[in-house]
């Protein structure tokens, strides 16, 4: 009776965590517009992609300001399987930046967002590439 009860207990166990261990399948999300905090908090959005036959799932993370009293251009920090691969500035990504890792050359590059009488800048335009193709892409507002 005992070891009947000790098998059930565990197959229930691993039926309940089964779910929360399973690898997600979501791909594409498609550009996202977020709004980032100017109070020197990181706002991240994450997508995965179909890149030579395997998921590949990446975060971009900006930061309005850089600098250690909320001053300093924006950070953006972007890399797949939540590591930080690139972290560069504003100024860097506006020319781009180039990783490799595992083989694959990833790529980010950002351009700012004006106001609608472009007379003020409020935010980032980045898109990040795996080999080329499209990883993930976001418009970071600065409020």
């Amino acid at each position: 009776m005992k070891k009947q009860i000790s098998g059930a207990l565990t197959l229930a166990v691993v039926a309940l965590l089964g779910g929360c261990v399973a690898a997600p399948t979501w791909t594409n999300r498609g550009h996202q517009v977020v709004e980032a905090k100017r109070s020197g908090i990181i706002t991240c959005v994450s997508d995965a992609q179909i890149v030579e036959g395997k998921r590949i799932d990446a975060g971009l993370c900006a930061s309005p300001n850089s600098g250690w009293m909320n001053d300093g251009e924006p950070k953006i920090q972007f890399g797949p399987w939540n590591m930080r691969l690139i972290v560069a500035l504003e100024s860097e990504t506006t020319r781009g930046v180039e990783a490799e890792y595992d083989g694959k050359k990833y790529f980010l590059q950002c351009s700012p967002t004006f106001n609608a009488d472009k007379s003020e800048k409020i935010g980032l335009d980045c898109k990040a590439t795996v080999n080329g193709q499209l990883l993930v892409s976001a418009e970071f507002i600065f409020k």
